[in-house]
């Protein structure tokens, strides 16, 4: 009960208290991030085409339909109907809303173009989708071993592949320090934070073991604690740790950043 009432309170401090990456001491080498700006781009048009236009091109039953089928629904999956495997693609390129959209971007523009001047835009390309696929997995994995809901609620959202990309930025820079902008909710606070790389990337993290964990302790009594995608993100977290080294060129294999360090 102790640990619960714990949990429960560090819950509500990580939902209240948001920090926004606004700035780090990493300027670009290699050029502009153009695979970085397009998925922002295409994640942008993709959410505002689903949901603003294809409805009145093929009707809101067809269209309902659609997007079930684009979502990641893991029971689906398992059962290999729908789109099966491929919505664990399809559904990190929809969005619940512009604001779920807008900060996931946020993410992705500050944490994907410093790691794309690593891995150049191509390899940042496929680290991407890897670290969809493998968000997506354990998303189908955590959820299926709910108690009550089993996997029977869609996800949708980039944010596993977004939680790949910051861990790959801590594997390589974890002392590096960002500025953050601080949210308490949805209003803003006058004042920025400076911290090293791995407690802003830790704080994010444990939020998600957290939520994770309550996930589980609610469904066992029989009901629902949050539809935040909290396995997906700790899914990206770990392809974000292991598949970088599959894509690093070969100098950086063994480089590990010093803050201050220009590289």
């Amino acid at each position: 009960m102790a640990l619960t009432l714990l949990f429960l309170a560090l819950d509500y401090l990580f939902s209240l208290v948001f920090l926004l990456p606004i700035q780090d001491h990493r300027g670009r080498y290699r050029g502009f991030p153009y695979m970085t700006l397009g998925l922002v781009l295409l994640n942008t048009a993709i959410h505002a085409s689903f949901y603003y236009l294809l409805p009145r091109w093929i009707g809101e039953e067809a269209w309902s339909a659609l997007s079930m089928n684009l979502m990641l629904l893991p029971t689906a999956i398992l059962e290999g109907e729908g789109l099966g495997a491929l919505s664990m693609i399809t559904s990190a390129f929809l969005h619940a809303s512009w604001a779920h959209l807008i900060g996931n971007m946020l993410f992705l523009w500050f944490f994907g173009r410093k790691l794309e001047d690593v891995l150049g835009s191509l390899k940042f390309g496929i680290f991407y989708l890897v670290c969809v696929f493998v968000s997506s997995t354990v998303s189908v994995i955590g959820n299926v071993a709910l108690p009550f809901t089993q996997g029977t609620i869609p996800c949708l959202g980039a944010s596993g592949a977004i939680m790949g990309i910051v861990a790959a930025y801590l594997f390589l820079y974890p002392d590096e320090r960002i500025r953050t902008f601080v949210m308490l909710a949805v209003i803003p606070i006058p004042f920025t934070l400076q911290m090293p790389a791995w407690v802003f990337i830790l704080y994010t993290v444990t939020g998600d073991i957290v939520r994770g964990w309550l996930e589980q302790q609610a469904e066992a009594l029989g009901f629902i604690y949050s539809l935040i995608g909290s396995f997906a993100h700790l899914g990206g977290v770990i392809a974000g740790l292991t598949c970088l080294y599959f894509f690093l060129p070969s100098e950086l294999l063994h480089y590990r950043h010093r803050a201050g360090e220009k590289l």
